[in-house]
C-alpha cells in the first residue's frame, strides 16, 4: 500500500517533536511550508466552466519539499543535462578570502562581474597552454552554507583543455 504524501503524514505526526523553539526556526519554516503545500491555506486557483469545477492549490516552493523541491530539481537537471555537448567536464570553484567578503556584499557591481572574470581567467589559461578554447558555464552564489555573505564562482569546464593544468 502506498501513502498519499508520507512526509506530510510524518510531519504531522511528529510535529511535537520540531515545532518550538529549541528547534532551528528556518527548520520548523521549512516544514511548515511543506505541511501547507497544495492545501487551501496558501490559496488555490478556482477554474469552472459548464462542465465541473476544478480547484488547483497553491504550492510552497520550498526546497525541503519532496513534491515542490525535489521534481522541480530533477526536472531541471533533466533540461540542463540535454542542452549540454556530450563530453567530459569539470568543476572548479573560485572562493573568496573571507576578508574580501564585505566588499563584494557592499559592492554587488564587483560581485556580479566575478563570473565573467572566472570564465575570463580559465578560457586564458587554456589558450595560453593549448590554443583552445573551452566552454566554461559559471555560477555566482552569494552565500555559504551558514547563510553567511559570501561571493564564490562554481564554473563547469569542458576538460579537453584541462587535462595539464589539475
Amino acid at each position: 500500500m502506498r501513502y498519499r504524501d508520507p512526509l506530510k503524514q510524518i510531519l504531522e505526526q511528529t510535529r511535537w517533536y520540531w515545532d518550538h523553539d529549541d528547534v532551528l526556526p528556518h527548520v520548523r519554516t521549512a516544514f511548515r511550508k511543506v505541511l501547507q503545500c497544495r492545501t487551501s491555506a496558501l490559496g488555490a486557483e478556482v477554474f469552472d466552466s459548464e462542465n465541473g469545477e476544478l480547484i488547483v492549490y497553491h504550492t510552497c516552493k520550498a526546497r525541503a519539499c519532496p513534491s515542490c523541491g525535489h521534481w522541480a530539481t530533477m526536472k531541471w537537471q533533466r533540461e540542463r543535462l540535454a542542452a549540454f555537448p556530450h563530453v567530459i567536464y569539470k568543476g572548479i570553484t573560485f572562493t573568496m578570502p573571507k576578508a574580501l567578503w564585505r566588499l563584494f556584499r557592499d559592492n554587488m557591481p564587483l560581485a556580479d562581474a566575478l563570473p565573467a572574470l572566472a570564465a575570463g581567467e580559465i578560457a586564458a589559461l587554456i589558450l595560453a597552454k593549448y590554443r583552445l578554447r573551452p566552454g566554461v558555464m559559471t555560477i555566482l552564489h552569494t552565500f555559504n552554507g551558514h547563510l553567511e555573505f559570501n561571493s564564490h564562482v562554481h564554473t563547469i569546464v569542458t576538460a579537453g583543455g584541462l587535462k595539464g593544468l589539475l
